[in-house]
């Protein structure tokens, strides 16, 4: 019989996940050169999941226990590498079936739907980062179902490709290139998959990963730093109808724009020069329930 995945399993991954960013959090912030050298992607990863996982109820199916984790990290995503996780689960979440239990065939899908989102949800992708690691991964998982059904093997092929992949980002960004360095996002998010894999094939004994070359420190930033302010705000909208408005409105304000919705709620992540209008803007199509904005010339 094919091993099936609960709801508890998918909880005690999220627990597993955020251990271990905890545990790596100043290794990624030393890995993070790309897309701006601030040093700060480990603990943006470690405090979006850890968030997300300390909230997550005590029981329920696969998909009640991700609605949760997703409606968290709407709220608790930090950084450009949070909020694509955000963006991950959030089509991880919609694939997953109303049931007690998950195969190995929806686990797949699920990983396809969330590695498309969060591709799609980047106005400009680049490769060797987390969203071709997620790519890459998700695509080995649904190969695997064509061998199996078996929800614990897939999760392992899924896994062991994404450590792969992590091994190919120096290669693929120019970036990391030049620092002979894996991307700290993509790291990231194989520990997440290590945590998931942890707690759905506990069989399974845990991936090593090879010496991962840090940079020398201090790292100035491979990109010029046109728009100066990390700026993040969840915002109730009056009509879910204008999310497409909101998005139209503020992409043009600045770069690495990423929205994230469920229903009348978005989150937003923008690097800008102009925050006050960024959020003024915004304002004018609901209510703000949560801002940040960091000067991210200070942390470079």
């Amino acid at each position: 019989m094919s091993k099936t995945l609960d709801g508890l399993q998918f909880r005690s991954g999220f627990l597993a996940a955020a251990r271990n960013l905890q545990q790596q959090k100043e290794t990624l912030n030393q890995l993070n050169v790309f897309p701006v050298a601030d040093r700060d992607t480990g603990i943006n990863m470690a405090l979006t999941i850890k968030k997300t996982a300390d909230q997550l109820p005590a029981s329920g199916t696969p998909a009640q226990i991700m609605e949760e984790a997703c409606l968290s990290l709407l709220e608790y995503s930090h950084g450009n590498s949070g909020t694509i996780l955000a963006l991950f689960f959030e089509g991880f979440t919609a694939a997953l079936p109303q049931e007690t239990a998950v195969n190995g065939h929806q686990l797949a899908r699920a990983f396809q739907q969330g590695a498309d989102l969060a591709w799609s949800g980047v106005a400009h992708p680049v490769a060797g980062t987390i969203l071709s690691v997620a790519s890459q991964s998700a695509e080995a998982g649904l190969s695997m179902t064509e061998i199996t059904d078996d929800a614990g093997q897939i999760m392992k092929r899924i896994t062991d490709e994404a450590h792969a992949a992590l091994l190919l980002t120096p290669l693929q960004n120019p970036v990391l290139r030049s620092c002979r360095t894996a991307d700290a996002g993509a790291l990231g998010f194989c520990l997440i998959l290590d945590g998931l894999l942890e707690a759905f094939a506990p069989e399974y004994p845990p991936l090593s990963y090879p010496p991962l070359k840090l940079p020398e420190a201090p790292v100035s930033s491979h990109m010029p730093l046109t728009q100066r302010y990390c700026t993040e705000f969840v915002l109730s909208l009056r009509e879910e109808a204008e999310e497409a408005q909101l998005r139209q409105v503020l992409q043009p304000l600045g770069e690495f724009f990423l929205l994230v919705s469920r229903g009348p709620l978005c989150k937003v992540h923008i690097h800008t020069n102009d925050p006050k209008k960024v959020l003024t803007l915004a304002s004018g199509f609901g209510t703000l329930q949560s801002t940040k904005t960091e000067d991210m010339t200070q942390q470079v």
